[in-house]
């Protein structure tokens, strides 16, 4: 089943798509997250492709229809690819235990297409046209070339695809690579080590992390900011499922919400405490002890890691945080004033209110659609 979120928006580019989605699924985890009842993590595939700016550069391809051979197109799948700054260039291969940005999974040649859309004459078919060929084709490649486990659908690897510039494609060029990618701002790819078979997908930032603020929806994005940007919440530790649950290849089922969440209210609040230096200090921030929990698919996928963080939940999303909440955090742009007594759910891990028409429970741990 397609869902709907990620079909192509009329003429809205691939990033737009990309960070409204990103945005979107994060939402409906970390929201749900406040009564421990739904999926860690949250990021859909719905990614990759490189613009002209980010293809594959100038000298990847030779004058007329002759090709230079370069690692990218001797690149088979296994292989992983990086490069210097946030545009593709020429890719150099790497060890995959190396940081990289980006790991081969399989081979498109459009020229097997039927029809002309791809031939030797045809005309360069735009990103909007190497998205759906990403969506149709690479999907099947990455779980192929994944196997047992597969990508987590809601964790931080995704679904890529280097598809050559438009002066490329008329140079002859016409074979794509489908990958895996750690999507980053602004339709960057992060560098990542190891083999994304080997790698725990799950979103687990570093104690401190905060993340950002959708000023449109009152969501967190997924990615990270500096404190002193406008943020959804802050990390206060990471917490290793495997430890209590099993590890990936334990062959353990998955824990369900209820194990979890009895499991993390004796981590979270301690571990909450100990990062702001004593029960006291986050006491002051007025702030609530939160974590994520893993769904079952991702468990199936080998995720394991959940995070504790810092929220505080407001008109049916979280209140906007800016600064450190260790020093001086402003909330809606004001100064919390400490109770006298700390309420329900700031020192404890008490549910918080839900958005309006939310009904969680263990059903909706299941992968989302199209997922």
């Amino acid at each position: 089943m397609t869902d709907p979120e990620l079909e192509p928006q009329g003429p809205e580019d691939d990033g737009a798509v990309r960070r409204r989605v990103s945005a979107t699924r994060l939402v409906t985890v970390l929201v749900a997250v406040l009564v421990g009842a739904a999926a860690a993590g949250g990021v859909i595939a719905w990614r990759g492709g490189f613009s002209e700016a980010g293809g594959l550069g100038e000298s990847v391809i030779g004058e007329g229809n002759s090709y230079t051979e370069t690692d990218f197109t001797r690149s088979v799948p296994g292989d992983c690819l990086t490069w210097a700054d946030d545009t593709a260039g020429t890719p150099s291969k790497v060890s995959c235990e190396q940081p990289h940005r980006f790991e081969v999974a399989g081979t498109v040649d459009t020229e097997q297409f039927p029809g002309a859309e791809f031939g030797a004459t045809a005309p360069w078919p735009g990103p909007e046209r190497f998205v759906t060929v990403r969506d149709e084709q690479c999907g099947v490649l990455v779980d192929r070339y994944l196997g047992s486990g597969g990508l987590d659908p809601q964790g931080r690897l995704a679904v890529g695809l280097m598809y050559p510039s438009k002066s490329q494609w008329e140079r002859g060029a016409r074979v794509l690579r489908c990958g895996i990618e750690e999507p980053g701002p602004g339709g960057t790819q992060l560098e990542t080590a190891g083999t994304a078979a080997d790698a725990d997908q799950s979103f687990a930032w570093p104690d401190g992390t905060c993340i950002g603020f959708d000023d449109a929806t009152r969501k967190p994005t997924t990615q990270p900011v500096d404190c002193s940007e406008p943020h959804a919440f802050q990390t206060t530790g990471v917490v290793d499922l495997s430890q209590r649950f099993g590890g990936r290849d334990s062959g353990k089922p998955w824990p369900t919400v209820a194990a979890q969440n009895e499991y993390l209210q004796t981590i979270c609040p301690n571990q909450t405490n100990r990062f702001f230096g004593g029960e006291k200090n986050f006491a002051k921030t007025t702030l609530n002890v939160q974590w994520s929990v893993i769904s079952e698919v991702s468990w199936h996928s080998g995720s394991r890691r959940v995070v504790c963080y810092v929220a505080l939940p407001d008109r049916g999303g979280f209140a906007k945080l800016v600064g450190d909440a260790r020093e001086q955090v402003l909330i809606n742009g004001k100064v919390p004033t400490a109770p006298a007594q700390g309420p329900p759910g700031r020192a404890l891990p008490t549910p918080v209110p839900l958005p309006p028409g939310y009904a969680p429970s263990d059903r909706e741990m299941q992968a989302p659609s199209g997922g």
